[in-house]
């Protein structure tokens, strides 16, 4: 299965990319809260997510993410039997919100029980895939694009008008 990584490290094609698991020491305190709720429900068979290695199902979704946090993109292989999770990144946000407003943990705690459940989704997700790890199939975008593609986002105000995504559209569907 081919998906999307965003990582500030650089990997050679056909390295293996393991998870990064001191994510959780550059979070602000709400942010946390959202970790520590989603580790506190999740399945038993699943891993903390600071030992899961995040992926995106959709291109769009993994330049949204470099344009606020920049690194490589990433196409990536990984075998469906490695994968541990797919969720629905909107319900992180959904959560982090109910953390700011309001100090109800049965609340967080419901909102962080819908992550983990099979089925459900928001109106448009943003699937997240929680994996032990994944082959770097093609690095697709580099970190010095960024400005470039802040700047096309700011006038087309789409991912997928962008001159960076559809250039790498060509770049996906291209040979190896």
């Amino acid at each position: 299965m081919y998906l999307y990584r965003v990582d500030k490290r650089y990997f050679e094609v056909g390295a293996e990319i393991q998870p990064q698991t001191n994510f959780e020491q550059y979070m602000d305190e709400e942010s946390m809260k959202v970790e520590n709720i989603l580790n506190a429900n999740r399945p038993v068979q699943i891993p903390l997510r600071k030992d899961c290695l995040f992926l995106f199902f959709e291109l769009s979704a993994a330049l949204n993410f470099f344009r606020k946090y920049g690194g490589y993109v990433y196409e990536v292989e990984v075998d469906c039997h490695d994968i541990y999770h797919r969720g629905d990144m909107n319900k992180l946000d959904n959560l982090l919100d109910l953390v700011r407003f309001t100090d109800e943990v049965e609340i967080w705690t419901a909102a962080g029980n819908e992550y983990w459940k099979g089925g459900t989704h928001t109106f448009m997700p943003c699937y997240e895939y929680l994996v032990r790890s994944c082959i770097v199939r093609k690095c697709l975008v580099e970190p010095s694009e960024l400005k470039s593609f802040t700047d096309n986002f700011e006038i087309t105000k789409s991912i997928e008008r962008t001159d960076l995504y559809l250039h790498t559209l060509e770049n996906i569907n291209s040979p190896l």
